[in-house]
């Protein structure tokens, strides 16, 4: 699934928009798959749940969480 939604990105984080910040070994965008609601709090560990954010942008969500943040990625984990 996280090979999905990386894909799905095309390099770019799906909260801050803008190019993830370093390449992997195997010349990938390196972004983390994050689940908008979390597994731990009943989400479910399907595409429709799941965005790719730069390490950074990730930090944050798990850091703060913002309910602003939350509702726009439900909003781009859709299209």
């Amino acid at each position: 699934m996280a090979a999905v939604v990386k894909e799905r990105a095309e390099g770019i984080c799906q909260l801050c928009n803008k190019p993830a910040p370093f390449y992997n070994k195997k010349g990938e965008p390196y972004l983390e798959c994050h689940h908008i609601v979390w597994i731990a709090r009943g989400g479910a560990d399907e595409v429709y749940n799941a965005v790719a954010l730069c390490p950074n942008c990730h930090r944050k969500m798990h850091s703060l969480d913002e309910p602003a943040d939350v509702a726009y990625l439900k909003k781009v984990a859709k299209k």
